[in-house]
């Protein structure tokens, strides 16, 4: 079903495709981001493709037309009706529905990605091995396992690899952060972050759906199983199945993971242990992962508690952050999320930290690309403001309460409060998540799922314990055959 070679190098952006013309190669430029244009020459810029721009693609596009240092040369999508589907911008780029021609094009400098989760890591690997930079959305992996790989490629080919947080260049969060980690604020003792979000059922169908025309299926579906899929909506949902997506947790949640993981002091260590509960409530669809679930773990000595909720009833949330991290020290505590917040302390006094001027009006993706465009330019991945090596943490801690609770059994209530009774602050969270479901529907029977309290061997990089075996087992997948990831040991 792609598009063919001649409708690829259509229009002015054909030379993107010319073999042996002279892409960016990161060793021959200059360390200084800012003067990257100065030294390469007016004309000479990142040329980047973008691969998957249904949804969240589109802002990367914007973003990278935003950045006077790169050039946006070519876009893909597995789906012709959205490849096609081009305002006056757009109508000169070089396009295909396979990948593949993307890392072939010897003139391209980068990718950046937004395909569904189930294509994060091996599009980013793929693109490394190719000699392309990456600019990943979250999360950077669909399990464990790949956020490992993704790492180990961007190394083994010394590529640039950037992960989507871009929370990690909001100037309000920095500005907490800085003072935070210079211990102005105490020191850090527990952690909550909320991913409140208010969503409806994807419905269910009663025969399986059949694929758009329009999409070449067996490329959309690449290395996850093929099964019958029972959703309505095509496009967008697979994030509600463990398949191709990770749920809310795997979802929006990365980006409070991440912040999580920032005021954890991005140690480069997993939680020690991680225990999740939760269930699908109230929505009889074609959905498997949970709508509302408690998480808590334990990372460097710090406990900390993470919850979702999707379902549209009134639970408010902790400090009242619906979407974002709360951040108790022993001098008080911070409230925020993207944009910024609010630092209350025991004395009674408060801080507040908002975005700069520069970044009002927007989500920090544009600053964000700009950050990966510098750090290309520099050759130095420690420029970034999220490398691959901080967004697989983050992006595996996600994994890790999955893997928790997609081992877990119904458990009464009483089994619930003794499993997550170490704290004031989790029991609470169950208390409160806990009323929900009744007030979405009270006569649902559905009963919380409670997963096993795995223990996690930061060194061997291994669950130990109860059900640990189980636990290492889903730290990856079954990939099928000719979408395996590639040899990056």
């Amino acid at each position: 079903m792609g598009i063919n070679r001649r409708s690829f190098i259509k229009g002015s952006a054909a030379s993107v495709l010319a073999i042996g013309a002279s892409g960016l190669a990161a060793s021959s430029l200059a360390a200084n981001p800012k003067s990257y244009r100065r030294i390469l020459g007016s004309n000479e810029k990142l040329r980047m493709a973008v691969i998957g721009f249904n949804s969240r693609g589109q802002s990367l596009i914007s973003a990278i037309r935003s950045c006077p240092d790169a050039e946006l040369v070519a876009l893909c999508d597995v789906d012709e009706k959205v490849l096609n589907g081009f305002d006056e911008s757009n109508k000169d780029l070089a396009r295909s529905t396979r990948y593949q021609d993307i890392l072939d094009a010897k003139d391209i400098d980068g990718v950046a990605s937004a395909t569904p989760n189930h294509w994060h890591t091996l599009i980013a690997m793929l693109s490394c091995q190719a000699g392309k930079h990456v600019y990943i959305e979250k999360p950077i992996s669909h399990n464990m396992h790949e956020s490992r790989q993704v790492v180990k490629a961007a190394r083994k080919f010394n590529r640039i690899v950037q992960c989507g947080f871009q929370n990690r260049s909001d100037s309000g969060l920095i500005d907490f952060y800085r003072r935070l980690h210079s211990g102005d604020f105490g020191a850090v003792q527990f952690v909550h972050a909320t991913c409140h979000r208010q969503r409806d059922t994807i419905g269910k169908l009663d025969k399986p759906l059949v694929p758009p025309a329009s999409v070449d299926y067996d490329r959309w579906l690449g290395p996850a199983i093929d099964m019958p899929l029972m959703r309505p909506k095509f496009h967008y949902d697979w994030h509600w199945d463990f398949n191709t997506g990770n749920g809310d947790v795997g979802n929006q949640g990365p980006h409070e993971w991440d912040l999580m993981n920032w005021a954890l002091g991005n140690s480069g260590k997993l939680p020690s242990r991680m225990v999740a509960a939760g269930n699908r409530f109230g929505w009889d669809d074609a959905g498997n992962t949970p709508n509302v679930m408690a998480c808590f773990g334990e990372l460097n000595g710090i406990p900390f508690c993470f919850e979702v909720m999707d379902l549209k009833v009134a639970v408010p949330p902790p400090k009242n952050t619906g979407v974002g991290v709360v951040v108790y020290t022993d001098k008080g505590y911070f409230a925020g999320g993207r944009g910024g917040g609010t630092f209350f302390g025991s004395d009674g006094t408060k801080e507040k930290f908002t975005r700069d001027e520069s970044q009002k009006n927007q989500d920090g993706t544009n600053i964000h690309f700009q950050n990966f465009v510098g750090a290309v330019a520099a050759g130095d991945f420690n420029l970034l403001a999220c490398d691959c090596a901080i967004a697989a943490n983050s992006s595996a801690m996600a994994h890790m309460a999955n893997i928790s609770y997609r081992l877990g059994a119904e458990a009464s209530m009483d089994e619930l409060k003794k499993a997550f009774g170490a704290r004031p602050e989790s029991s609470e969270m169950i208390e409160r998540l806990s009323q929900a479901p009744k007030k979405f529907n009270a006569e649902s029977n559905e009963k919380w799922v409670l997963g096993p309290d795995l223990n996690f061997d930061i060194e061997s990089h291994e669950f130990r314990g109860t059900l640990a075996s189980q636990a290492n087992e889903a730290m990856t997948r079954d990939y099928r055959a000719g979408y395996e990831l590639p040899d990056v040991e």
